[in-house]
């Protein structure tokens, strides 16, 4: 999964019959579109896994359906998740936004030596788009309303890019509202990316991590 390759993926809920396969809680599945394998990701960590002090369970993203080859292990500290190699390597923080901002909301990944990435709620580009399709979603729902068949989806993405520099350039993006993602293998570890995806759709108070 260390790729510079630019891969789509959706997190989605598993299948009926996935969780049967699986030897683990399985909560989601992370599914390229294309030149990569699935990744399980499961509530907890590891059989036998010493978590660092100060940290709870997360998640844990396998390879396969059994707990023979983990890809990433995700510790939390409220909304501060740590991404870990299986042999305790950090290899990113995420960020996520407090529960009470509600407007473009903050994410960030932080990794070792390696430029902040930095991503809020609709990039302003989106925003626009929207404004501009405004019509075209009204019209949609007259349409609606005397039974037409058309539908429009406004153009809303988030954005993860590097800071600091002149040209800032894009990471990862995720729609808005959907579980669909790209990440760009030149500036972000594909591991880091599906570990973004799944923290997510955690959610505090949920037992989303059991």
């Amino acid at each position: 999964m260390k790729s510079s390759t630019k891969v789509s993926f959706h997190t989605t809920y598993p299948s009926k019959s996935e969780p049967g396969e699986c030897t683990f809680p399985l909560k989601w599945v992370v599914r390229p579109f294309r030149g990569e394998t699935f990744a399980y990701v499961a509530a907890g960590t590891p059989p036998n896994w010493a978590l660092p002090p100060g940290t709870e369970p997360r998640y844990t993203l396998y390879r396969t359906k059994d707990t023979s080859e983990p890809i990433v292990v995700l510790v939390g500290q409220g909304e501060l998740f740590t991404v870990l190699t299986p042999d305790h390597q950090v290899l990113a923080e995420l960020r996520m936004p407090p529960p009470e901002q509600k407007w473009r909301r903050v994410h960030e990944i932080v990794r070792p030596k390696q430029p902040l990435l930095r991503a809020r709620g609709a990039t302003v580009r989106s925003i626009i788009k929207s404004v501009l399709y405004l019509p075209f979603i009204i019209i949609e729902f007259l349409l609606y309303l005397t039974d037409g068949d058309i539908v429009i989806d406004p153009p809303t993405r988030t954005a993860w890019k590097t800071t600091g520099r002149m040209w800032n350039r894009t990471a990862l993006t995720q729609r808005i509202g959907s579980p669909g993602y790209r990440v760009y293998g030149k500036h972000l570890d594909h591991r880091i990316a599906y570990a973004q995806s799944a923290a997510g759709l955690w959610r505090p108070g949920r037992d989303d991590d059991r």
